[in-house]
Formats: structure tokens, sequence, C-alpha cells
């Protein structure tokens, strides 16, 4: 998984080898700021990677964790960026 700070805001690109309607999981911000600021997100993918728009998200420090799975294995991929 690759999370990549992009100008429309977070994409993240799951594996293109692996067949995206079969991934699911969930995607959870934590800003470590602000608790009142923390969401989660469903997987529910139409391409091989999710868009979180820039305007969800406050400026500042972000802690990301993805908890997924694909055909019965588990994945968690966990990164910090700034906004």
């Amino acid at each position: 998984v690759v999370i990549e700070n992009t100008v429309k805001g977070i994409k993240i690109q799951f594996p293109t080898d692996f067949d995206y309607s079969k991934i699911n999981g969930k995607v959870s911000f934590y800003r470590p700021s602000s608790q009142k600021l923390d969401f989660e997100i469903n997987i529910s993918l139409s391409s091989p990677h999710l868009l979180i728009p820039k305007s969800n998200l406050a400026g500042g420090l972000w802690d990301i964790s993805i908890h997924w799975n694909y055909q019965g294995k588990e994945y968690i991929n966990k990164q910090s960026f700034n906004l």
C-alpha cells in the first residue's frame, strides 16, 4: 500500500495485482493534537485507490492506520504525514 499526499487529498493506492473489489477494511485517521478530529472510513473501492479529500482534513500532523484484508489475509499499514 502506498499512501500519498496529493493536491486533491490523501491517496491510498492498493496493490494493482489485487482485485480491488475484494479488498475491504477500514482507514483510521488520528490527530495527535485533537482527538475530536479523529475519524474512520470503511474501505469500499471502485478503483485500486481510495482518495480522502483535503477538505475532510485539517492542516497539521495526522497518523493514518489502514486495517484491510484480501482473500482472508489481514494487512495493517501505518504512516504519519503533515498537511
